[in-house]
């Protein structure tokens, strides 16, 4: 595949450069090339085998979401349905992350539980002076 600079692997990997870099580069998890000028060059096939399908990143102009407002200011239904199934899926996720946080909590409890199980030393009998030879 094509060999790309490592400013436009980052951006078609949708991340900055510097963590590009320190995350992707430095730990060897994509390997780097040299071209004939000796610059860092990554190949296309690299950022697809870590990331997956790549994605142009394409700015919208302004004029785009004006229009957009102006199209949903005539159609009021469908910005309703869109704000209800948002608020739906919203309450979904709330509801999962509040499982998830009871799920943790009671590990934790388990966990400091076990712990204080395992620190818990039994009291020594008290042994007289005179058994000494016991």
């Amino acid at each position: 595949m094509a060999l790309i600079s490592i400013s436009e692997a980052a951006k078609l990997a949708g991340i900055a450069r510097s963590h590009f870099y320190s995350q992707y580069l430095n730990s060897g998890v994509i390997s780097v090339t040299r071209d004939e000028k000796g610059k860092p060059k990554v190949d296309t096939s690299e950022l697809v085998r870590v990331f997956g399908v790549l994605t142009t990143v394409q700015r919208t102009p302004e004029k785009t979401v004006h229009q957009d407002s102006a199209e949903s200011a005539t159609n009021p239904s469908k910005t309703e349905a869109t704000q209800t199934a948002m608020i739906e899926l919203l309450k979904e996720q709330l509801a999962e992350a509040k499982e998830r946080e009871k799920f943790y909590q009671q590990q934790l409890a388990d966990l400091t539980q076990t712990i204080k199980l395992l620190e818990h030393h039994a009291p020594k009998e008290a042994r007289r002076w005179w058994h000494f030879w016991k």
